[in-house]
């Protein structure tokens, strides 16, 4: 079969629904019945939406026993706490960076599931080989690599900025990560943030939600809402900020690649470069000479590595 056929049709080689990995993101008008752009911008946010109240509901129990827990432990102790004392005695029961595995966990399998049975049905090991030859080698990976370490940099430049117009938000967006935990190089943290999170938001905002709104509506307005809704995913304005920044390149990867995989492989290499710079001293890591740098220096790089590179189509 002809890629003709392909786009008219909708259906692979063998008349087999496409996969993302594999799949051309054909536009809806191609198939039967026509795009569908209100229908679909809905039907996304309401998976958004979905997946957040399932990290929620996981949470709940445990937050609701850390709760029962700190105030049956302050009335047999006689202590009296203001509102303030028994957040922070609650949060310091309750392990936060397990309870987000745990959610993440139960959001990381739904979501490969649903991705898996609404798209990847005709997805096998020999599909998952040729894209892997496609995406793993020197020139692709290393253009990966080098994009995330400059929008590490540069998302980290646009956050100097908004510090600078409100620094508020900032110290608020640091009390949270505090709390939470995330800014150690704990062993947990690293799975959470390097594996886990790469994997379960793909799944959901490249996989689910691009690969929906791209059959109804041109790619570029495709990749703006998918990105505006990662923004919207992260529930905080400072993630949310570099998080719609970030989306836009991931959902570019992703439609460019024709593959979650190369996405993948640029949130976890972003969401690493934190650790891998605290191995550094602090001097390095706060130099603004490289935080200029670096991105100069590896976009010259993805423009002779990748910029120029064709992406082969598939047969």
């Amino acid at each position: 079969m002809n890629e003709t056929q392909n786009m008219n049709t909708g259906y692979g080689p063998e008349g087999q629904m496409p996969s993302v990995q594999e799949e051309r993101y054909i536009p809806k008008q191609y198939k039967e019945g026509g795009p569908n752009p209100v229908k679909s911008i809905l039907l996304t946010f309401l998976i958004m939406l979905a997946f957040l109240a399932i990290q929620v509901v996981v949470m709940i129990p445990f937050i609701m026993a850390g709760a029962f827990k700190t105030v049956v432990d302050a009335k047999q102790s006689g202590a009296s706490m203001d509102e303030s004392e028994l957040y922070n005695a609650m949060m310091g029961s309750i392990d936060s960076i397990g309870l987000t595995i745990i959610a993440t966990l139960v959001s990381l399998i739904v979501a490969v599931i649903w991705y898996r049975f609404a798209y990847c049905r005709g997805f096998g090991f020999k599909e998952l080989k040729k894209t892997c030859k496609r995406i793993f080698n020197l020139r692709t990976v290393g253009g990966i690599v080098l994009s995330a370490i400059c929008l590490f940099y540069l998302t980290n430049f646009v956050l100097i900025i908004v510090e600078m117009i409100s620094p508020s938000i900032i110290e608020e967006y640091n009390k949270l990560i505090s709390d939470l935990g995330i800014e150690e190089s704990d062993w947990k943290v690293i799975i959470l943030t390097v594996i886990m999170a790469p994997i379960n938001e793909e799944c959901i905002m490249r996989g689910l939600i691009l690969t929906n709104l791209k059959k109804n509506m041109a790619p570029v307005i495709a990749i703006l809402i998918s990105a505006l809704y990662f923004g919207i995913f992260h529930l905080n304005i400072v993630q949310g900020i570099y998080a719609a920044i970030l989306g836009v390149f991931m959902a570019y990867l992703a439609y460019k690649y024709k593959s979650i995989i190369a996405s993948m492989l640029f949130h976890a290499v972003f969401n690493g470069m934190n650790y891998v710079l605290a191995l550094f001293p602090e001097s390095i890591q706060n130099s603004m000479v490289l935080a200029f740098a670096v991105p100069v220096v590896t976009g010259v790089l993805w423009f002779f590595l990748e910029g120029r590179k064709k992406i082969e189509e598939n047969a």
